[in-house]
């Protein structure tokens, strides 16, 4: 399932470009089976004045919505790739993120499940580096190096 763009945007070469280096390497992150969106923000927030892009992950749903904001676009290549990586690393840790946020709104986090957690996030990391060490990430190398071009 492929990105998908939506905002008051025309489609331009630099979201085409978003979406395809998202699309080639979604499945790297697990994230091939999720409905996934891209929303382009008209205005950068005033207290953020450096934020490139977010990510909200919805797993019980298997959503995926990033938001890129204009700083984004202000960065060359290279930055924009590795802001658009960093987004897809809170994907592994989102579930561990959201039990944060649940402590801090009083709701406990049992140790099993915090185990649970720290094992999913774990196992993948390690399936990820495990594949990158073996050489079988030479198409998200290539996306990753071709990205914008």
């Amino acid at each position: 399932m492929p990105f998908t763009k939506r905002g008051k945007t025309h489609k331009t070469p630099k979201t085409r470009a978003i979406i395809k280096f998202l699309d080639e390497i979604d499945w790297m992150f697990e994230l091939n089976n999720f409905e996934r969106e891209i929303i382009l923000k008209e205005y950068q927030p005033e207290n953020e004045p450096n934020l490139a892009a977010e990510v909200k992950t919805d797993t019980t749903y298997k959503e995926i919505t990033i938001s890129i904001y204009p700083h984004f676009f202000t960065l060359d290549k290279q930055q924009q790739r590795k802001a658009l990586l960093h987004e897809l690393v809170h994907t592994i840790l989102s579930k561990n993120h959201v039990s944060a946020l649940a402590l801090l709104k009083g709701t406990l986090t049992t140790e099993s499940e915090l185990d649970e957690m720290n094992e999913q996030e774990t196992t993948r990391i390690t399936h990820f580096l495990d594949q990158l060490f073996i050489g079988n990430l030479r198409y998200a190398r290539k996306a990753y190096l071709n990205y914008g071009k």
